[in-house]
């Protein structure tokens, strides 16, 4: 078989003639970005925000948020993989984070600490970035400007719009070849722009991403037609293959001068033929996963966004809807035979136990926002919010061979352990709004507030057959559970700005975020009454719901264009975190669940700085310092036969999980324009992400099942490119060093030491997420 390998020498010796002064982002060209609702530039947005361009994205082959992390200061990722990834968003900003381990199957009960627009429809899933216009990030909550909850701060990606002056196109494609791979990886799009009158355009894009796995195991169960281990295990290579298809349309109509209506359809499916982790106790990519964690995901979002001005302001009606459904096999065999209860199910063959999680999720949002157009010294932006959304998830179990084991008929379906069905459903209603006041041209003060009222309901229902009436109601031991609360809150911001000179700018902010609580829905026990209720893994009535949390954000930064060479950016910013909503399992059955700790904090300097060498030599550094810690001790609680008792979750000064303390990012692109009619590009970015923690240290109870601790992780990227007036081609290296980087982990405490039933000479159970090896190929574009 013919190896990619061969291709590596070639390409990564031509990128190594990259000017080697290593060290993410472009600049001297001002980016105009809409982050604070109105059209203005980077350097007069009196916050810290980011921006990249859709040409650097598509240059740098950023196509998701994984790798946008590499490319913007401060935002960091614990990257688990597409699978997981497509379930929750795990972007942090600002030491903000719920868990830093890579076990959370199910999707969050709450909001992302990062809200993500595409356009104006907040998102929940990781979707493609394709024919972008640009991406704005925001630093520190916007409660006040943005009707989506945020706590730590936003993200907005916005595709390019249709134009009804010409038509046009682009159609790009990539091949590469990946370390540890026996198969390329091929990445297709086209885009077209087709005006159809002078009031009416359309625009499309579709895209087609094949990724050879890297991933091998030699622990695969073989089963029979009845699902039963055979005994044998074999081997597969490359396991972890990805096979992604998105296709987006968007109609613009402008019935007139004043008003524009944009309908947009985005949809994308995913196929993963398995996890990207790798075994703590094997070497090289190697796993010891027993059934392949396959996973399927298809979402669609839709909107109409209608804008018309209004004269002395601009009104906008933002609809969407979104969907979002996943099916998955996850490998429960270690998860289960490390656990204390395995010991009743230690006779069973193999140890093979398949999870089959199936989830659905919907969104539909309302926004209404009235910005104001006058010019005088007085600007206000006016917004009406409405969100609904709805989950429901299914969780099963199958144990191989347990229903012999016992002699039983499954009163449920054949083999099956456990299952677990989660409905839940959370509505927000909220007014929001900001009014900026200019005392004179370079001096600018805004106070901005918001009323929400939010309601939030569980419904949980667990059975566990091969317990029966020894574990619940009935021969399925049935727990049931079900809880709404209401909640409402006002948050406030403060924001002032200074002019020094026309090229710096000096400001200050004061800000509140939230993310909504909500209902775990898990059985629990009502300690009011004498009778123990909820079944063998009650749990104590505090985890039926969990409360919002807050973050109080202070900011103080600088901002400015010293001279036609330089940019800079500096902010200090420290967030007090209260009721910081964190992901345990509970104490008696293991329920992955929302709770409450008491306070944190998260404080740290930010820092952009873009210089031009010369005129065809651009220099780009970022770094982020994070100190993000617990400042009070928080527990546990528990209940057993009525009793109540409680351990230790966090002490005071614990790290905060998945919070590196030192992050940086740089580049340094050439360019050259070439007597043949092209021109040079030549780019060479690293990224460092410092080591950091997934859990609560010991004495901590929650350390056996999330605690592990993650080296730094150094990554380099480059590419080479001719760019023509209408091709462009270039060799391109991801991982240019071909660093084996661990990116997180489910933690390892749980996995180390003696176990019932069958034993195993290493570590197989704790997963190692790992970074893509290096990846090199050849990228060509075509515009018209």
């Amino acid at each position: 078989m013919f190896k990619p390998k061969a291709l590596h020498t070639a390409i990564c010796s031509t990128l190594m003639t990259i000017p080697s002064v290593a060290l993410s982002q472009s600049l001297m060209e001002e980016i105009t970005v809409t982050a604070t609702r109105r059209a203005t530039s980077v350097q007069d947005v009196p916050y810290n925000i980011s921006a990249l361009d859709g040409s650097k994205l598509a240059d740098e082959g950023i196509t998701d948020f994984s790798k946008i992390a590499r490319s913007i200061p401060g935002l960091t990722l614990s990257d688990s993989g597409r699978s997981k990834n497509g379930i929750n968003n795990g972007i942090v900003m600002r030491g903000l984070n719920v868990s830093g381990s890579g076990n959370e199957d199910f999707p969050s009960l709450t909001d992302p600490v990062v809200s993500i627009y595409l356009n104006e429809t907040p998102l929940f899933a990781n979707l493609e970035l394709r024919d972008m216009e640009r991406v704005e990030v925001l630093r520190g909550p916007q409660a006040t400007l943005y009707g989506s909850g945020s706590l730590a701060g936003t993200m907005k990606y916005i595709p390019a719009e249709p134009d009804m002056q010409a038509f046009s196109g682009s159609v790009k494609g990539r091949a590469s070849a990946t370390d540890e791979s026996d198969d390329f990886n091929t990445d297709l799009e086209a885009t077209v722009n087709i005006p159809l009158s002078d009031k009416l355009a359309f625009r499309g894009t579709i895209a087609n991403l094949d990724n050879a796995g890297y991933i091998d195991s030699d622990y695969i169960e073989e089963l029979d037609s009845n699902g039963q281990p055979t005994g044998r295990a074999i081997s597969k290579e490359d396991i972890n293959d990805e096979s992604v298809q998105m296709v987006r349309g968007t109609l613009l109509f402008t019935p007139s001068d004043a008003t524009d209506i944009t309908l947009m359809y985005n949809y994308q499916k995913d196929d993963i033929g398995g996890s990207s982790a790798t075994a703590a106790g094997l070497k090289g990519y190697n796993s010891g996963t027993k059934v392949l964690e396959e996973f399927e995901r298809e979402v669609s979002l839709g909107s109409l966004v209608i804008k018309h001005d209004m004269g002395f302001a601009e009104l906008t009606s933002a609809t969407s809807f979104t969907r979002n459904d996943a099916d998955s096999i996850h490998d429960q065999s270690y998860n289960y035979g490390y656990s204390g209860f395995w010991s009743y199910y230690a006779g069973v063959p193999r140890e093979v136990v398949t999870g089959e999680k199936h989830y659905q999720g919907t969104s539909k949002t309302q926004e209404l926002r009235l910005a104001s157009n006058s010019e005088g010294s007085v600007d206000w932006l006016l917004g009406l919010y409405y969100n609904d959304v709805e989950h429901d998830a299914q969780s099963y179990d199958f144990i191989a061979g347990v229903d012999e084991l016992y002699a039983m008929v499954n009163p449920q379906a054949p083999d099956l352990g456990y299952s677990n069905l989660l409905s839940t459903e959370f509505k927000d209603r909220a007014v929001f709004g900001e009014v900026t006041y200019h005392l004179s041209d370079i001096w600018q003060v805004t106070v901005g507030a918001r009323y929400f009222d939010q309601s939030f309901s569980a419904a949980q229902s667990i059975t566990l057959p091969p317990c029966g009436i020894y574990c619940g109601e009935g021969p399925t031991g049935l727990s049931e559970a079900s809880g709404k609360e209401d909640f409402t809150d006002t948050l406030f911001k403060f924001n002032t700005s200074y002019d020094i000179n026309d090229g710096n700018k000096v400001y200050f902010t004061v800000a509140e975020g939230f993310r909504h609580g909500g209902a775990n829905g898990v059985p629990v026990d009502n300690l009011s009454t004498p009778i123990v209720e909820g079944g063998v893994f009650a749990e104590h009535p505090d985890y039926l719901f969990f409360d919002p949390d807050k973050s109080l954000n202070y900011e103080v930064g600088f901002k400015g264009y010293p001279n036609d060479v330089l940019r800079y950016s500096a902010a200090l910013f420290y967030v007090d975190w209260s009721d910081p909503i964190l992901i345990v399992q509970t104490p008696n059955g293991g329920f992955p669940v929302m709770f409450n700790g008491d306070e944190a904090e998260s404080k740290g300097v930010e820092l952009e700085l873009g210089l031009r060498l010369s005129e065809a030599l651009e220099l780009n550094i970022g770094y982020t310092y994070t100190d993000a810690q617990l400042t009070k001790d928080f527990f546990i609680p528990n209940v057993s036969g009525g009793a109540e008792s409680s351990t230790l979750g966090g002490r005071k000064g614990d790290k905060l999980p998945g919070i590196p303390k030192h992050t940086a990012n740089a580049s340094l692109t050439y360019s050259q324009s070439l007597d043949m009619g092209a021109d040079l590009v030549a780019y060479l970015g690293v990224s460092y992400k410092d080591d950091f923690v997934t859990g609560f240290p010991d004495p901590s109870s929650l350390a056996l099942n999330s605690y592990d601790e993650i080296d730094s992780s150094l990554l380099a990227d480059a590419y080479i490119a001719l760019d023509f007036s209408s091709w462009r081609v270039s060799l391109f290296a991801d991982n240019l060093t071909n660093a084996d980087d661990i990116t997180t982990s489910d933690g390892n405490g749980k996995y180390i030491g003696s176990k019932p039933g069958l034993q195993y000479d290493v570590n197989l159970g704790d997963q190692e997420y790992r970074v893509r090896p290096r990846t090199v190929g050849i990228s060509a574009s075509y515009s018209f």
